[in-house]
Order: C-alpha cells, then structure tokens, then sequence
C-alpha cells in the first residue's frame, strides 16, 4: 500500500522492495523518540542546534556563512573543503519532488479482541470508499495497550482530512468491524492520529516520491554536494529509505564524505555496510508447512488448466485408441 499513486518506475520499486525479508514491520521500539534526547548529540555536543531552521546558506566567500529564522548567524571554516563543480541546476529538478500524503491512525482497545478470532490484525482493505488501506497489530510485545495501527493513504487522507477527528474515528471503527466481524471494534477505549502533511518541513509521509523523469535523468546527483553543502536525509539512503534507520545511514555517509573532502579517510572509506541491530533485532515470523509451500492462487490456477488440459488429452487418447482411431505403428 503506498502514501502516492506511482508511476510506473515507483511501482517497480515498490515490487522490488517487497521481495525481501526481514521488514520494519517486524520491529519496534519501546520508548517515544525525541530528537532532543542529548543521547543523539553523541560527542558533538552542544554543537548541534536545535529548533535552529536555516533560511539562507552563503558559500561565496572563505567561510560559509549560515543563518537561521532565529536570528542567528554562524560563520563555519571551509578551507579544508575543496569546492566541487556547482551542479545546482541539475537539483533544482528536485524542487518538484513532493511528499506522500498520509494519516497514522493508531485504535486503542480494552482487550486484543482479533486475536480471540485468530486473526493477526494485519488487513489490507481495497474498498474505494474504506477509510483505511493497510493496518497493522501494534500491541505492545508483552500483550499489553492492545492497538491497531492504520493507514489512511494518498487521495484518501487529502480528502478526509476534512472531516473531524471523531468523524475518522466512527468511519475507522466501522471499516475495521466489518473486516474483523466483530462488534468491539466500535468500542475503542483512546484513539491518537498523525496527520503527516501538517508536518512544516516533510510536508508529508513516509517519503518523497519522484515523478516520471526525475530518477532517470538526475537521479545520479541526488547524494552529490554543492560547492561545499553536502547532503544527507532519508530519501538519500541506500538501506532503509523512508525511516529513521535511513536517515541514520545518511547522515552517517554524509559524514564521512565531508571527512574525506578534509582528507581525514580515504575515499574507499565512504560507504559502508551499517551491521544488524543486535538491540532490535527481526523477531522472525513463524509460518507452517502448508503456509510455507502452497502454492500462489495463480501459481494453483495455471496447475489446474494444466493438469486439466493433459487430462482430456489423454483421456481422448485413450479413447481414440481403444476405437481403433489411432493408426498402427
């Protein structure tokens, strides 16, 4: 399910990025994230500003002067950075890359009344006029705060966002008692959004999306400085593209480049494997014999006309054979 409606490249990337394993559905953390926790800063410290938004970043000089909404300038040495060919226009096109469109609704329950029906929570709802397109079980490991998380996506969140969040709510609680057929899913006991296009600077969720010809014809210069302005963000790595880890990855090899740029590492150093997380690692989904190789429904549909075809053929053989219609060899 995706926050946009693709084009066909941005659908063959989705193809490709589902056929693998280990996926961020598998995971979760237990604790709220804050970018302010000083645990992030590492040793750099107070060095890194926070609720600092720059506006306007001046490289024509010696230093690179950079200032902020706030009011304040901060004037860095770059005499260790080489400038490297200016390709800004190039990165203008990257100007026309939107976000998706998303609302993460999170459903609270007295009990985990889903699984009292054996089902796992997880539903994918293609009904046009369904609220909510993909949901997940996002009860707590140890059973406790039942929840399920959905999705309103792309055309669908710009157009209920008009609605209040009671209204979302009743539409969210109804979808979901109709798949699960049960009556409790009317009776949430809390219930939390997040409408990810309010956000003032993504503008959206999960990640941007590149409309037809911005890949193919600029997509080599999506992690490429500017003069000495190097770039770094989720849309820009390799491993995990849209999520925290992401930006981790990013910012980590946009680190790295800049180090290199003061001959600090060598080139060959720049990219890096990130290890498995041993902190939160993939707990692995149990699946039986009979789940692990039936066959796809259209994989079991080709068997069939198969099987069916070489049926009648040598059904009519035989016939043919038995009536004498077939000629002696």
């Amino acid at each position: 399910q995706s926050s946009v409606q693709q084009t066909l490249l941005e659908a063959d990337f989705l193809i490709r990025f589902c056929n693998t394993t280990d996926l961020s559905e598998k995971r979760g953390i237990n604790f709220r994230y804050h970018p302010a926790n000083p645990m992030k800063r590492g040793r750099l410290g107070e060095r890194v500003k926070l609720e600092s938004p720059v506006y306007r970043i001046d490289q024509t000089g010696d230093l690179v002067v950079v200032e902020t909404v706030n009011k304040e300038t901060y004037m860095v040495s770059s005499r260790h950075i080489s400038r490297r060919n200016p390709i800004l226009v190039h990165r203008m096109s990257f100007v026309h890359v939107p976000m998706g469109s998303v609302i993460k609704c999170m459903v609270y329950y007295k009990e985990k009344f889903w699984r009292k029906k054996s089902y796992c929570g997880t539903m994918v709802i293609e009904e046009e006029g369904a609220p909510i397109g993909l949901t997940l079980d996002d009860t707590k490991p140890d059973g406790t705060v039942p929840a399920i998380m959905g999705f309103i996506l792309a055309r669908k969140s710009r157009k209920l966002v008009s609605l209040t969040k009671e209204e979302r709510l009743k539409r969210i609680c109804e979808i979901y008692s109709r798949v699960l057929g049960s009556e409790e899913a009317l009776h949430p006991v809390h219930y939390e959004e997040k409408n990810w296009c309010e956000e003032e600077y993504s503008g959206g969720c999960y990640t941007a999306y590149f409309p037809p010809g911005i890949l193919t014809q600029f997509g080599k210069v999506l992690r490429e400085p500017v003069g000495r302005l190097f770039f770094a963000g989720t849309e820009t790595a390799t491993e995990w593209s849209g999520y925290m880890e992401g930006a981790v990855q990013a910012g980590e090899r946009a680190a790295r480049e800049i180090m290199c740029a003061m001959g600090k590492i060598h080139l060959n150093q720049v990219w890096q494997t990130e290890p498995e997380s041993m902190d939160v690692p993939a707990l692995p989904f149990h699946t039986t014999f009979w789940e692990r190789n039936l066959p796809s429904v259209g994989g079991l549909l080709r068997f069939m006309v198969v099987s069916s075809f070489l049926s009648v053929a040598a059904a009519a053989g035989f016939v043919a054979y038995k009536k004498g219609l077939l000629p002696n060899s």
